[in-house]
């Protein structure tokens, strides 16, 4: 039977990691290939001649699509299992059709709106799964997996140089597709964690029982959208303050390559600012996420100070990118903006968790992201035409929207926790009993009596009581001849009042019944130890 249930406990644990793997990977398919639009951008440029100045509503449409896809995912409470499989169906077939597109309209369906639907349900089926998974080491998973998006914007940047660059739109968009296939096998790792529960027939027994209850009772219907996770103030504000602040958060990442592009930059050196953005927005995620799993005990921050801070330094490096010049400018620039748009979107999630309840989480994070989708999809395209009449004067605009974005998140209030109560105010020292220093929390709330070398114990707060629990009865003294009983406190001698053990401890009956023949004072005592093992010894 242990072998059997060491062999289950592997078994799961191995699972959990797969499935921990399998996050990262949708992760780098759907939000690496998003955020990846800047290197593909200048090639969509040449690509579609006439149409070039519109050619960013693409990724802009495609990111906005995504996220609003992923709060209908969670919203809807279907089977994550099905999204998983209908987005790795969508994603592939997506960039295919995105190859033979060679119209504006056409890229934007293709690539905007399908391919953004696909990259939603992979993500979002993903982050549902790892719930089920993980509870305890739920931060340290969801640091692995939004590594993947990082991972996914230095690759997939490659990619487009290595692919579409040589290969040309159509052979090269191709050969990403047989890459994003593998997004439709993720469907396959996403089994539900009760099948690995010790007690999945009692689990299954409960839901059969629960299915027939449902069936004698009235059907209700259930809105599309379950909106009711969305009432508390917590919530509201971090849905304001994240839709406020995706009007320019997200705006470097699509015009970076194209400013290089105009400035006079190398294929190369646009590339590598990709891979660059990508690595530093691993560094960041990494950072800001060892911060909150593995919190110093001399300093503690908080996870709201964590992503504001994010968010400014997402402004601030906007703000520099509109007075940047050079490869070396551009390269600091990447460094700075990468570091902090990787830790905000590990930070911004784990302050959802903190300030929702539990139950709830995964639909106002998914409601979150869902608030992104608008500002996403207006936003960007207003900055590129803000920077077609003033060079560089749309930052201003993206710098302010995050900022505010920023300062909003005051307002998100308190943890879903209770404070601790006040501690309970001292005990008044009564004549009857002289109470000393009171125990730690973790002890029952009792306190000592100190008289002639005894001690016994009493109630605190209050007036002593006679009786004591069976897990402090070993502290009295459980002979009244041991000491004068001159000397007790009239609290001790009704403390006193002790039924001692009739049973004696093997090995010690001999020894006690030669004790219990003198008629000293040190005898009694004694026997009051041996007493207090065996209580001991039988609590135990």
């Amino acid at each position: 039977m242990k072998r059997l249930l060491s062999c289950t406990y592997e078994v799961v644990i191995e699972s959990n990691w797969i499935v921990c793997g399998a996050a990262f990977l949708a992760h780098l398919l759907s939000t690496g290939l998003q955020l990846a639009y800047g290197a593909l951008h200048v090639y969509a440029i040449r690509h579609l001649g006439p149409a070039a100045d519109h050619a960013v509503w693409a990724g802009a449409l495609c990111v906005g699509v995504s996220r609003a896809a992923g709060a209908l995912v969670a919203g809807r409470r279907k089977s994550p299992r099905l999204a998983a499989l209908v987005g790795g169906l969508l994603l592939p077939l997506a960039c295919l059709f995105t190859s033979f597109a060679t119209q504006l309209h056409q890229t934007l369906l293709s690539y905007g709106v399908v391919l953004g639907v696909g990259c939603g349900l992979v993500r979002e089926a993903a982050g549902l799964v790892l719930g089920t998974y993980f509870r305890r080491r739920r931060q340290f998973v969801e640091l692995v997996a939004h590594a993947g998006g990082g991972v996914g914007i230095a690759l997939f940047s490659v990619a487009y140089k290595e692919a579409v660059g040589k290969l040309g739109w159509r052979l090269g968009l191709q050969a990403v597709t047989g890459v994003l296939v593998l997004a439709f096998f993720l469907s396959t790792v996403y089994r539900s964690a009760s099948l690995y529960h010790p007690q999945r027939r009692a689990i299954l027994h409960l839901k059969n029982q629960r299915r027939k209850v449902k069936e004698k009772k009235t059907p209700k219907i259930s809105p599309f959208i379950d909106l009711s996770p969305l009432h508390s103030r917590s919530a509201k504000v971090l849905l304001l303050a994240a839709g406020l602040a995706a009007f320019g958060l997200y705006t470097p990442v699509f015009f970076l390559a194209l400013q290089g592009f105009q400035e006079g930059l190398e294929e190369s050196a646009l590339v590598l600012l990709q891979t660059f953005l990508g690595f530093a927005a691993v560094l960041g995620c990494a950072g800001f996420g060892l911060v909150l799993v593995r919190p110093s005990a001399q300093c503690l921050v908080s996870k709201q100070y964590l992503c504001q801070t994010a968010m400014l330094g997402i402004g601030i490096s906007m703000l520099a990118l509109s007075s940047v010049e050079g490869y070396h400018g551009y390269v600091l620039f990447t460094w700075m903006y990468g570091l902090c748009l990787g830790g905000f979107l590990y930070s911004i999630k784990m302050l959802t968790m903190e300030r929702v309840r539990g139950r709830h989480f995964t639909k106002v994070w998914s409601y979150v992201q869902g608030a992104e989708a608008i500002p996403v999809i207006v936003g960007v395209p207003m900055t590129g035409y803000i920077n077609q009449q003033a060079p560089r004067a749309g930052f201003y605009f993206s710098t302010a929207a995050t900022l505010a974005g920023a300062l909003l998140l005051f307002f998100v209030g308190f943890s879903k926790r209770d404070p601790e109560p006040a501690p309970a105010p001292a005990p008044a020292i009564s004549e009857a009993c002289l109470c000393i220093t009171p125990p730690p929390r973790c002890e029952p709330a009792w306190c000592a009596c100190g008289a002639g070398g005894a001690t016994a114990y009493c109630a605190w707060p209050g007036p002593c009581t006679t009786r004591l629990p069976k897990s402090l009865s070993y502290a009295a003294p459980l002979n009244r001849s041991c000491c004068s009983m001159e000397r007790y406190p009239e609290c001790c001698r009704r403390a006193a009042l002790l039924r001692p053990s009739r049973s004696v401890p093997e090995g010690l009956a001999r020894r006690s019944s030669t004790i219990s023949r003198s008629a000293s004072c040190k005898a009694p005592c004694h026997r009051r130890e041996h007493h207090l093992i065996e209580q001991i010894t039988t609590s135990v």
